[in-house]
């Protein structure tokens, strides 16, 4: 009996350790040849006992425009704030200060912080202003009301804080539930509880779990058309079900949402700020309940639903899965929209902090050379804006002055990483070496996401005659190609041909959502350079 048990014993070791040496091969397989979770496992976030998440200090990663697929950096300032410039607390005491919370579509890492709505309200609010307001973006992506009402409570400069803005997304009032943060006790009464324990941390690091997690969310999406087949085969209307879910909403979420609301307003008025309530200019049938929530309690909405609809009034009747408003790929709101909620809140702002009024023409101007500083493109201008402000060259202002010195407030952190032109050429994000009929690109610090759009390489022989037949006309040997780089040491190699060469270009690019091409960056180097 005890040979058969240690027999059994040892074939279960077997196939434990075979199940081990596949799960490791598996997560082999997914670095190396599907990096697609790399992202994920060195993601931004950290864990914090009281926010479950935060954003780190002093960061930058890496995101592609879910439409575009253009790169663009993504900066978290001193104080984890996605931001193109940092903050001191001088700054912010000798100013008007004014701070936005909320979730993705206030932090909006999907598209370039500039274009993001904080960043252009800050320009039209300094307009007239000679400098003297500070509008801040705390939002981060996946809070509900509960985390972006600690994390005012937790800022320790939040008395600096002038105006306070919520922008709520109606999926914050579930988030509410789901985050565990508070709760109502027996009177109704709103009580703090400890976040919930991160278990597995290690887990996150690993590439497999989020191929599972992905596979489980493709699955259930199957399912749940699978039980909405069911459904309808039983004769039970989606009404039916969204009226369940909304009664559960108003017994559970809608209470803890005012009770988070009074205190969060409470809470700023003590520190001598106003507080408002901003609903996105997205549908939602909750919308009526929390603005009567808010109403009840004495707090100012910014309707953005409305405004966008008195601006363009196609908006309030076009579905926002079809909006012109949204980002193609991606559910959250686009450049042309964050324009226009910029343009909305400044009028809220602006009376506010009594202001000289900017007249439409004059917001619609300095509108056009603050984007056309940082080369827009013309579909941020295509819906809700006004068509009589003054034209102008956009190639003229792009070069002035006055648009550098909006670069360089509102891409400050950006402008401060650039590479030295005296240590790389400029636009260049590659050291290149040549020898032995080898081309390096080296780079330091480097991430997967600077090797992931394809590199061209163009090779022009000293004699044509040494081109392929089909590459004559053309007068270089193309020889593009995407990288196997060494991640270590942030290289990538590619062997030259051997004939002699008169020059080589190359550089990165990537292909548009139009089929277009775009140069990331290039060089032109000769046949021979030092090693």
């Amino acid at each position: 009996m005890s040979s058969k048990i240690a027999g059994a014993m040892a074939n279960l070791s077997l196939v434990l350790a075979s199940c081990l040496a596949g799960l490791l091969l598996c997560e082999a397989g997914l670095r190396l040849f599907y990096p697609k979770y790399k992202h994920l496992a060195e993601a931004v976030f950290i864990r914090d006992p009281n926010l479950l998440s935060i954003r780190l200090p002093n960061h930058r990663g890496f995101v592609k425009h879910p439409d575009t697929g253009a790169p663009h950096t993504v900066f978290h300032n001193n104080h984890g704030l996605r931001q193109h410039r940092n903050f001191s607390a001088a700054d912010l005491e000798s100013s008007v200060s004014i701070g936005f919370f909320g979730d993705s579509f206030t932090e909006n890492t999907q598209i370039k912080a500039q274009f993001s709505f904080t960043e252009p309200l800050d320009y039209l609010l300094n307009t007239k202003g000679g400098g003297g307001v500070n509008v801040l973006n705390f939002g981060v992506n996946g809070y509900g009301t509960s985390q972006s009402l600690l994390r005012y409570e937790m800022l320790d400069f939040q008395e600096a804080l002038d105006h306070v803005f919520y922008v709520c997304h109606g999926n914050d009032l579930m988030g509410n539930l789901e985050g565990g943060l508070f709760r109502l006790d027996d009177a109704g009464r709103l009580v703090r509880e400890e976040a919930y324990p991160a278990r597995f941390t290690s887990l996150s690091k690993l590439h497999l779990p989020y191929l599972v997690l992905d596979a489980g969310g493709r699955l259930s999406v199957h399912l749940e058309d699978l039980k909405a087949e069911v459904r309808q085969l039983r004769g039970e209307s989606d009404q039916r079900m969204m009226a369940y879910k909304a009664q559960g909403l108003r017994r559970s979420a809608l209470p803890l949402f005012r009770q988070m609301l009074r205190r969060w307003k409470e809470a700023a008025e003590s520190n001598g700020a106003s507080f408002r309530f901003v609903w996105l200019p997205i549908e939602n049938p909750n919308a009526s309940r929390v603005a009567a929530i808010a109403e009840a309690e004495g707090v100012e909405t910014v309707n953005l639903r409305d405004c966008f609809g008195e601006r363009d009034p196609a908006h309030l009747h076009t579905p926002w899965e079809l909006s012109p408003y949204r980002l193609e790929n991606d559910g959250h709101w686009n450049e042309a929209a964050n324009r226009l909620a910029a343009v909305c809140l400044h009028r809220v702002l602006e009376g506010a902090l009594g202001m000289p009024p900017l007249s439409e023409e004059e917001v619609a101007l300095a509108l056009r050379r603050y984007y056309a500083a940082f080369g827009a493109p013309a579909s941020v201008f295509s819906r809700g804006a006004r068509r009589n402000a003054p034209r102008m060259k956009t190639e003229d202002w792009s070069a002035s002055p006055q648009a550098e010195a909006i670069r360089r407030k509102y891409a400050a952190l950006e402008l401060d990483e650039a590479p030295s032109p005296a240590e790389r050429a400029p636009g260049t994000r590659f050291d290149l070496y040549l020898r032995d009929g080898r081309l390096a690109y080296v780079k330091e610090d480097c991430s997967w996401t600077d090797f992931q759009d394809r590199f061209f390489l163009h090779v022009y022989p000293a004699d044509a005659r040494n081109l392929p037949a089909h590459r004559r006309k053309h007068g270089f040997d193309n020889l593009d190609f995407f990288p196997n780089f060494n991640e270590t040491t942030c290289t990538t190699e590619r062997r030259l041909p051997s004939y002699a060469i008169d020059r080589i270009r190359t550089g990165q690019f990537y292909k548009d959502g139009d089929g277009g091409y775009n140069t990331l960056w290039e060089a032109e180097l000769p046949a021979r350079m030092d090693a």
